[in-house]
């Protein structure tokens, strides 16, 4: 007999990996650190409008959060519900902090946004991603996760601490500035789905 294919990873892997974390069981630290990174990276990146430097220092930061904070997690959410509301809040947290420091005068050349192929200048997915970058900030964090990681309603209101019905709104507001300020473009260039041209997770 030839060996049983091995099983893909379900919720029972995600709760032995929060149980690891609980523990401070590096290595249950490393799986979650490996297995969520390139998610919390993406979204933190599309948040701050495409400043590589702040989006990485914003994704260790939600680690480092969500291990000190993992043995006293309750599990009422799913583990990546979880760390999907650790990395909204951190988002949020460092817009604040860049608008202390622009109040104060005093903002830092590596803060602004560098260039990178997906931030480009030029061609269709540029001016939505512009668009979406210039949304509210609550806003735009609920459009990148519904429409960038493809999260439920239900899950992004665990992970924003709101409702559906606070997400259902926020989401068809958004459309419809999207909608007016591409409406130039044509139909196909208000589908929020050209933001996910680049996913890596």
């Amino acid at each position: 007999m030839g060996t049983p294919a091995a099983a893909e990873p379900g919720p029972e892997r995600e709760a032995d990996i929060l149980e690891g974390c609980r523990r401070g069981d590096p290595m249950a630290q490393r799986r979650a650190f490996e297995r969520y990174r390139d998610r919390v990276y993406s979204i933190a990146l599309r948040f701050l409008k495409g400043d590589d430097a702040a989006a990485q220092d914003v994704t260790q930061e939600v680690f480092v959060k969500m291990f000190r904070a993992a043995p006293t997690f309750r599990a009422e959410a799913r583990l990546s519900t979880w760390i999907y509301r650790i990395a909204a809040n951190a988002c949020m947290d460092d817009l604040r902090r860049r608008r202390r420091l622009l109040f104060f005068g005093d903002l830092p050349d590596a803060i602004h946004p560098t260039t990178s192929p997906d931030f480009a200048p030029g061609g269709l997915q540029t001016e939505v991603v512009a668009a979406v970058d210039r949304l509210p900030p609550k806003m735009r964090i609920t459009v990148l996760l519904r429409y960038f990681d493809d999260l439920p309603y239900d899950d992004i209101a665990r992970a924003l601490a709101c409702t559906t019905g606070t997400v259902a709104s926020r989401l068809h507001r958004a459309h419809a500035i999207l909608a007016r300020e591409l409406a130039h473009l044509g139909p196909v260039a208000v589908n929020p789905q050209e933001l996910t041209h680049d996913t890596t997770a």
